[in-house]
């Protein structure tokens, strides 16, 4: 008994020593106890360093695709042109373009290098940041159907990454619309003179893509976006000279620049003309191709403006941008046929400088007339390669301001023979007026009221102004 009390006083005695002992002791030896488990679980990581991915050696981007699908007639040929930059860090020494699929040796012609490979370049080479052009001659299949032309670019026997170009072909038998529009000439070309210069014309590109070329077609080099170049004429050592990024290229031709894109346009900072009602507004922007040019039949350094004749038609500023529709096209049309019949029968000669004058024939101005004049450009392509013709050809047809009321023959403004076409005809609308111009053929102010108060449509106008025509589509 008394043993049984000794041992339960000795739990009473634990119990209470527990108890005792201060909160905080406990909770810390609890702490240490949970930090020394998280010791032990502790996983260390460790940082892997990830490689950059370096910048291909070859690579390149398509700047220029004269075509992105083509529609043909079976043995029909053409000229499709691509331009690559070269984006990669290597310089190109060998290029060729090689062919991806079946379909595309249905169209090789005598000039590839090997039915799979339709242009190689081997001399020379295409350092990083610069533009090539690749031409490559098709000849449809006699067979109509689907095609498809899938290219790449290979550069010192390596693929060049981003390259491949996928040009879908349909070769079709032209049905019965065919025969008129075969009948039709292909649209021509018009050789503008800007002017005459004393010293060196700069030029800048401001958009699109160029060539750059002796008069003979021999290549010179490239020029795209914002480059800028020095066209000159020493007139003493009779050499032409271009000078680009500071280097100086002679010779005893021309130099040709030549529009790659559609939409190419040139700058000569040098003109300064602008339009007498917006000073803002500078004449000195044109599409198409640019040569510099000594005449010895008209003395002189001239410049010169090449491109279709349609883009022609749409830099003059001969009607203003809110006249009528049916103005415009008459207008138009007048001025057109006055273009063609000025094109030396359609040919184009060596040593012909230019067709007509920028001032002389018709008021050209290049691009800024398009800009400010876009109803004038609408009726151009509405009525894109209509003519005045008389007994199924082409004539003059000169057109003024105003009459005093009655237009004038050729022999009475100008002498010589009289043109049956040229017959004086009343102006309802000039009577009473002054006369402001030559006084032959259409009077613009009666034809604008002819339209406005009568009710007149353009084919009415130029019949009226211009005795026993006809109007004529001749080109396409």
């Amino acid at each position: 008994m008394k043993f049984q009390k000794l041992i339960f006083s000795f739990i009473i005695f634990c119990t209470l020593l527990v108890v005792s002992v201060p909160h905080d002791v406990r909770a810390a030896a609890k702490k240490a106890s949970i930090k020394k488990v998280l010791i032990k679980k502790k996983v260390t990581t460790k940082k892997v360093a990830v490689a950059k991915p370096s910048q291909p050696k070859y690579a390149a981007s398509l700047l220029i695709a004269s075509a992105t699908e083509l529609k043909l007639s079976p043995l029909e040929s053409i000229t499709l042109r691509l331009g690559f930059k070269n984006t990669g860090t290597a310089s190109w020494k060998s290029r060729e373009i090689v062919l991806l699929g079946t379909d595309g040796a249905l169209f090789a012609t005598s000039t590839w290098p090997t039915t799979s490979t339709p242009v190689r370049i081997a001399d020379g080479s295409l350092t990083s940041g610069r533009l090539e052009f690749y031409d490559i001659v098709l000849t449809a299949p006699d067979a109509p159907g689907a095609y498809q032309l899938r290219t790449q670019l290979i550069a010192d026997g390596q693929p060049v990454a981003g390259t491949t170009v996928t040009i879908p072909i349909e070769i079709v038998i032209s049905g019965s619309n065919t025969e008129v529009s075969q009948q039709l000439l292909p649209e021509p070309r018009i050789r503008v003179s800007l002017g005459k210069v004393e010293g060196p014309t700069a030029l800048r590109v401001s958009a699109g893509n160029y060539t750059i070329a002796l008069l003979d077609g021999t290549p010179i080099g490239a020029l795209s976006l914002g480059d800028k170049a020095l066209f000159e004429y020493d007139h003493a050592g009779k050499m032409y000279l271009y000078t680009f990024s500071a280097v100086v290229t002679t010779s005893t031709q021309p130099f040709r620049l030549a529009a790659i894109d559609a939409d190419a346009r040139f700058v000569l900072p040098d003109k300064t003309e602008a339009a007498t009602w917006n000073k803002s507004i500078i004449y000195n922007e044109y599409r198409g191709s640019f040569e510099l040019r000594w005449s010895d039949k008209i003395p002189g350094i001239w410049m010169v403006n090449e491109l279709p004749i349609e883009l022609y038609l749409k830099g003059l500023i001969e009607t203003g941008n809110a006249e009528s529709a049916e103005l415009h096209k008459s207008v138009y049309t007048a001025a057109r046929t006055y273009a063609y019949i000025h094109l030396p029968d359609g040919k184009r000669y060596i040593d012909r400088i230019w067709d007509v004058h920028a001032v002389w024939d018709q008021y050209y101005k290049g691009y800024a007339a398009e800009r400010v004049n876009p109803n004038g450009v609408k009726a151009v392509d509405e009525t894109r390669g209509l003519l005045v013709t008389y007994e199924n050809k082409p004539v003059v047809t000169p057109y003024f301001t105003r009459s005093n009321g009655m237009t004038r023959g050729w022999k009475a403004a100008w002498g010589g023979t009289d043109k049956p076409w040229l017959q004086p005809v009343i102006a309802v609308h000039d009577q009473g007026k002054k006369l402001w111009g030559h006084g032959v053929g259409m009077s613009t102010q009666d034809a604008k009221f002819r339209i406005l108060k009568d009710n007149w449509t353009h084919e009415q106008v130029l019949t009226y102004y211009y005795t026993g025509v006809q109007l004529k589509r001749v080109y396409e």
